[in-house]
């Protein structure tokens, strides 16, 4: 089973999904000490991390056009900032928002299943909308944002489809 990881960091979460059987097709990370975390542990033959294809560079630029064949699962975690309580709440606002490059992984490779983790700041009542508008994305990939369409309209329409 193949799955792409997103937002890897140093690979926790990766590392939780290769244990549980699944070949990474891809590694996306921006991040170079995290990536540098990877580099190293492949040289140091760690886990097995030295045959995952690790990839540097921002998840806004990656293209999944690259991965062939089927991917069973996608998983990542998107920045927190954004949602973190410690942070200052922008949310949707935020550039660090990842959370609509994680629906184009959803929309673009059509795994079976589909892992995103956040904090817990995510499910406050602050960001409740933006939450639904994010599960109404995953759940309906097909009724893509039009161009110039605010993530607002775009959610009433994937409302009115969901209904």
């Amino acid at each position: 089973m193949r799955s792409v990881e997103l937002f890897a960091g140093a690979g926790g979460l990766a590392m939780g999904m290769w244990r549980a059987g699944f070949n990474h097709a891809a590694v996306v990370e921006w991040d170079h000490d995290s990536c540098e975390t990877f580099r190293f542990n492949q040289r140091n033959h760690a886990h097995d991390v030295e045959q995952w294809p690790l990839h540097e560079s921002d998840a806004r630029e990656f293209d999944y056009r690259a991965i062939s064949g089927e991917v069973v699962v996608v998983s990542g975690g998107p920045p927190c900032q954004p949602f973190s309580l410690g942070g200052k709440h922008r949310g949707y606002m935020d550039e660090r928002d990842m959370f609509p490059e994680a629906v184009r992984a959803v929309r673009e490779l059509r795994p079976k299943a589909f892992i995103f983790e956040n904090v817990k700041g995510l499910l406050r009542q602050t960001f409740t909308t933006y939450f639904e508008y994010i599960q109404l994305q995953l759940s309906h990939p097909d009724l893509t944002r039009g161009r110039g369409e605010t993530w607002e309209h775009h959610r009433a329409r994937l409302e009115r489809h969901h209904t």
